[in-house]
């Protein structure tokens, strides 16, 4: 397995913050990242996103896709995800991807809320963990600061208008 953690403080309260995250346009947040590509479109949704079991399929700016499933839902603090059927060259070395979510309130007056994020790869074989490993420190750990950044600053212009 294969891990990176983002973290971003934003000044929002916990329950505002999760409910932005869980139901924002992933094309507003994953822009592409070196040679990762954009989310393009999110097709197949079952459900509103805000239960257990739910799925949704994520088509990626090279033409690949993958298929992600609601695996917990607690709102207003936790949600996690599994992401499976990997097409493309990402499919060739990823088995599938866990990724989890937490929401804590750092200051109830002050309506500050630290969202943690992580994302676990699960390799399909032995030969693919340097590659992804790569990637992941290369790559991927950039990318996902990218997608937090613009997480915290749709939730800072919230708080400006």
């Amino acid at each position: 397995m294969i891990s990176s953690v983002v973290s971003a403080q934003v000044n929002v309260n916990t329950t505002e913050a999760f409910y932005h995250v869980t139901t924002i346009d992933l094309k507003s947040i994953f822009k592409g990242h070196g040679f990762l590509p954009a989310v393009v479109n999110v097709k197949s949704q079952t459900g509103k996103w805000d239960e257990a079991g739910q799925t949704q399929t994520v088509y990626l700016s090279d033409g690949s896709y993958a298929q992600e499933q609601l695996t917990q839902y607690n709102q207003p603090n936790y949600f996690s995800y599994i992401v499976s059927n990997f097409s493309g060259a990402l499919g060739l070395l990823i088995a599938s991807a866990t990724g989890e979510w937490w929401f804590d309130n750092c200051d109830s007056l002050a309506n500050i809320t630290l969202i943690r994020w992580s994302y676990t790869f699960i390799p399909k074989s032995s030969f693919a963990i340097p590659i992804l490993w790569l990637i992941n420190q290369f790559l991927w750990s950039g990318y996902m600061r990218s997608v937090m950044e613009n997480i915290k600053a749709q939730l800072d212009t919230k708080t400006l208008t």
